[in-house]
């Protein structure tokens, strides 16, 4: 069956297998004890999650203890920018930690990476706008890995690219893809592969009111669909092969197709009227 679970894990960022070690993803250097109250001040009130903290067994004092802040220069102008993790349940999945980057400001700090989730981060030798573009690579599960890249669009770090890998394999195709109608219809039917390991996540614009259809068939019975607001993750199907109904919300919807172990192919046509 598919879970509600992997759906939010390949929305907000995939994650996968064996990689190297967080401390190995590029040369860093720990922050001055002043930049990092300062930080976990900020990187505190950025999550959200102090309330949660403060219920921990060491509360606040031992997350300020156990967070990790390194010194990058992404944008190679000889002052430090940081990358800022919060360990423990409360920012952490089974694995992987939210990632925040920093660069200082007149007033302080400002967060020009969040919504990152993964092992840590990798500055690249490519650059957009003057900084140079990073790479988080993240666990999924026992056989896959995800590597996501962002670029700095001038005021933030943007996600460019996400890929995810079978690691036995080596088969990689993009975290997600976004469902295209040709101007003056309202079908689209698409074409795809998809196993345990290498699931397919759609993505579909519509409006709230409007009626989407889906209909999948693939020789394979064990694939099957769930579909989901993107906005509040509400599930609309669940294990499935075709589903109508009246959408609840303007935004994106998230169709999540997965099959078993030896994968299969498969065909989708999605309307919208």
């Amino acid at each position: 069956m598919i879970h509600k679970l992997a759906a939010l894990l390949i929305i907000f960022s995939l994650t996968g297998a064996a990689l190297s070690p967080r401390s190995q993803t590029h040369t860093q250097r720990e922050a001055p004890k002043e930049v990092r109250s300062r930080l976990f001040k900020q990187a505190l009130a950025d999550s959200g999650e102090r309330d949660c903290f403060e219920k921990e067994e060491g509360g606040l004092r031992s997350a300020e203890e156990n967070m990790s802040v390194e010194e990058v220069d992404v944008n190679r102008d000889g002052v430090s920018e940081y990358e800022v993790e919060l360990s423990g349940p409360c920012t952490c999945g089974m694995v992987n930690c939210s990632i925040f980057l920093y660069r200082q400001s007149v007033t302080g700090y400002e967060l020009i990476l969040d919504g990152a989730a993964g092992l840590g981060l990798e500055v690249l030798k490519t650059s957009s706008n003057g900084y140079a573009d990073v790479k988080v690579d993240a666990r999924d599960n026992a056989a896959a890995t995800s590597s996501t890249i962002y670029k700095f669009d001038g005021k933030q770090y943007r996600e460019a690219r996400s890929t995810i890998t079978q690691v036995d394999t080596g088969e990689t195709k993009p975290a997600s893809r976004r469902v295209q109608f040709r101007r003056g219809t309202s079908s689209t039917t698409i074409q795809g592969k998809v196993s345990i390991a290498l699931p397919d996540t759609l993505i579909v614009g519509a409006r709230a009111g409007q009626v989407m259809s889906v209909q999948l068939t693939a020789p394979g019975k064990s694939v099957k669909f769930m579909l989901m607001t993107a906005k509040t993750t509400n599930s609309l199907a669940d294990n499935t092969r075709s589903w109508t109904g009246t959408l609840p919300e303007s935004g994106d919807y998230i169709i999540l197709v997965e099959g078993d172990e030896k994968g299969s192919t498969y065909s989708m046509t999605i309307s919208i009227k």
